[in-house]
């Protein structure tokens, strides 16, 4: 009998170090899939130009998921979802963060909810106002190409130039968003996403950052697209 208590404590110890040992990391992301039965969600983290999966995690019955990572630096990460077609959520993430996910199976990557540390939540802000900037944009074009087809041309051009107007605004308000946010991860991110074709301004935005920031991952990307041109 006391053979099988001591056998009994050596696989809960034994379980418990299992436990712990999974639950090591600087990074915990965490949420909810409304609806997901069966599937694998995977955590993806750019290396070498490539989405590779860090770590995944078997789902049978549980919408409620966790992983515990290890990262060197802030980034953006993917969760992941295969069998659900462009089934991935991009999250903004730092040492030390927790990522909260609520999402959809259905919808999986529409819409999620993401919440975590401060470059998660300006990344937020910054999506749902291009968001805006985004809807107003196809609404302009719409009504100006309805206006051509139906050569109502002086209209037309009424709505050209207030569809310059905004994507002018939209630019301007990039730019804003970098130069408020310059002291974060963040800021560099968005730069090389919004201006990766203009070299003038991403020299700009550049010469701006924090000595520190400059060895970033995406302030290393900008001074690679810099030194091409």
């Amino acid at each position: 009998m006391l053979k099988k208590i001591v056998l009994l404590w050596f696989v809960i110890i034994a379980f418990s170090a299992c436990q712990n040992a999974k639950h090591t990391g600087n990074l915990l992301v965490e949420g909810t899939v409304k609806g997901l039965r069966l599937g694998t969600l995977q955590i993806k983290q750019l290396q070498n130009d490539s989405l590779v999966v860090v770590d995944s995690v078997k789902v049978d019955g549980n919408e409620k998921f966790a992983f515990h990572t290890t990262i060197d630096e802030p980034q953006v990460m993917v969760l992941a979802l295969p069998e659900v077609k462009d089934g991935r959520i991009l999250f903004f993430a730092a040492p030390n963060d927790t990522i909260h996910i609520f999402t959809f199976v259905e919808s999986f990557g529409l819409n999620p909810i993401v919440k975590g540390g401060v470059n998660q939540t300006e990344k937020n802000a910054y999506d749902k106002m291009i968001k805006q900037f985004n809807n107003k944009e196809m609404d302009l074009f719409k009504a100006k190409f309805d206006a051509a087809k139906q050569h109502l041309q002086k209209e037309a051009d009424s709505l050209g130039k207030k569809l310059n107007n905004l994507q002018r605004k939209r630019q301007l308000y990039t730019l804003n968003f970098i130069f408020r946010n310059k002291d974060k991860a963040i800021a560099p991110y968005i730069a090389m996403m919004a201006f990766y074709n203009n070299p003038k301004a991403l020299d700009t935005i550049y010469k701006t950052l924090p000595e520190n920031l400059k060895q970033s991952v995406y302030a290393k990307q900008i001074k690679k697209i810099l030194d091409k041109k």
